[in-house]
């Protein structure tokens, strides 16, 4: 690993204990650092290439296979999305924003987070209702819905 993806590396560790309040961070198997955002399942990633990146993504909704009429939708979400890109890719919907590690800090990597879990939980239920797939995380009921039955 090279020493500018050893320092991202710890940069970005550093922000998100301060994002989720915690002393410590873990990444997954992958080397990326997950999170949850609704129905969608979230990472955050350092991506080692010549200049290292940060990207943060999340898959929407998996199961479902490449269609003419996905690709048109998945066209139409992305001429309305502001900061995050919705493509598709092996049987997934997945939203993404890589970030430059110059002067990334904790607003801007607040903003990628909350825009990809934000889309990707927005998009994900309707796609998978849509395309015969899932989520990757049920739809949670809240407190008042669970009244109203």
């Amino acid at each position: 690993m090279s020493t500018k993806k050893r320092w991202l590396r710890s940069h970005v560790e550093r922000l998100l204990q301060d994002e989720w309040a915690v002393c410590r961070v873990v990444p997954d198997a992958d080397g990326d650092y997950p999170y949850r955002s609704g129905t969608a399942a979230c990472w955050v990633q350092v991506l080692d290439y010549e200049r290292p990146m940060v990207r943060v993504f999340a898959h929407a909704a998996i199961g479902i296979p490449r269609s003419a009429k996905l690709l048109g939708e998945l066209n139409d979400i992305q001429n309305r999305a502001m900061t995050a890109t919705v493509r598709w890719y092996d049987d997934a919907v997945l939203v993404h924003q890589t970030l430059s590690p110059h002067g990334l800090n904790h607003k801007a990597l607040r903003q990628a987070m909350q825009a990809v879990g934000g889309v990707a939980d927005d998009i994900g239920l309707l796609l998978a209702g849509m395309f015969n797939g899932s989520t990757p995380f049920p739809a949670q009921s809240s407190a008042v819905d669970e009244q109203a039955c």
